[in-house]
């Protein structure tokens, strides 16, 4: 009898410590930046607290509309992405996820895109007329929007997309473009040596690393609002108590100097400490803004 309580014990004190599952899904390719943004705040997470054993796994494709999609029909999983997520469905609403299944978890950091260019030092460089050509990573993206919106100073640019930015910094490097969109990090190999880019301007309205913003520069404000944004979001389905829960966790793991150091490789700002009140308001603008910047953007 007493090794039958011993037994009844020990098994009760195991499922006392046995851990919950959540699986985090990141949207994109499992080997870009902002993957390890979300990796490392897995990581941390698991490692500060026994309540929950956090997951990360990938679901890439279709603009993160089949990680979005995946994350609603699977309980206990919750949506790591960027801005795309909230540009897809204005322009495929009946063949993308619908953004009010969702509300904000976890803003993580924002990191500026940067117009790279091999041929060109300045914009005073560019000419007026001539033909020009810009990559950015596919049709109706983040790179997308903020390249329509170099249009309006140079109509005469054509936009290329390829599958990735590094596919369209590359394309720069091997003169197949004269610029090109992607992130401070993926070009910063490149500023030095036979071999170089420059880096012309950024999003959003702050000099970093000493690349001057974009609307600085005579270019339109809404550059100012296109920064990438890394984040995490939930489906509204899940309990206000179970929400406020993972964000504690969340926020305390968001502290951790191993969370940070992962935002500096690609020159992300934190924004992970928001407080929890200003987090679906936030989630709303997002929306809001994003929606009215994909407005006349035509993805032929």
């Amino acid at each position: 009898m007493k090794k039958l309580l011993t037994i009844v014990m020990v098994l009760l004190a195991s499922l006392a410590q046995a851990r919950e599952t959540v699986t985090v899904i990141y949207a994109w390719s499992p080997a870009d930046a902002a993957a390890n943004f979300h990796r490392q705040l897995v990581q941390e997470s698991n490692r500060i607290q026994d309540r929950f054993t956090f997951v990360f796994d990938t679901r890439p494709g279709a603009g993160g509309s089949i990680a979005a999609n995946h994350v609603l029909n699977n309980p206990n999983h919750i949506l790591a992405t960027a801005s795309a997520f909230y540009i897809r469905p204005n322009f495929f609403p009946t063949e993308s996820h619908d953004l009010t299944r969702f509300r904000g978890l976890f803003p993580a950091c924002a990191a500026p895109a940067v117009i790279s260019s091999k041929k060109y030092r300045s914009w005073a460089d560019v000419p007026a007329n001539t033909r020009l050509t810009i990559g950015m990573s596919g049709l109706g993206t983040t790179t997308h929007l903020i390249a329509h919106q170099l249009l309006k100073r140079y109509p005469q640019i054509v936009i290329v997309p390829y599958k990735s930015t590094s596919d369209a910094l590359i394309a720069v490097l091997n003169d197949s473009t004269d610029f090109s969109v992607n992130f401070l990090g993926d070009s910063a190999q490149y500023l030095e040596g036979r071999t170089r880019v420059y880096q012309l301007g950024i999003t959003g309205n702050q000099t970093v690393n000493g690349v001057q913003p974009l609307s600085q520069q005579g270019f339109p404000r809404d550059l100012e609002l296109m920064n990438v944004v890394a984040q995490l979001a939930i489906p509204t389905t899940v309990s206000d108590s179970r929400v406020q829960e993972l964000r504690e966790i969340f926020l305390r793991a968001g502290k951790t100097t191993a969370v940070a150091e992962a935002y500096k490789v690609d020159y992300c700002s934190s924004i992970n400490q928001m407080p929890s009140a200003e987090v679906q308001p936030w989630y709303v603008r997002q929306v809001a803004d994003w929606k009215r910047l994909t407005q006349g953007v035509n993805l032929q």
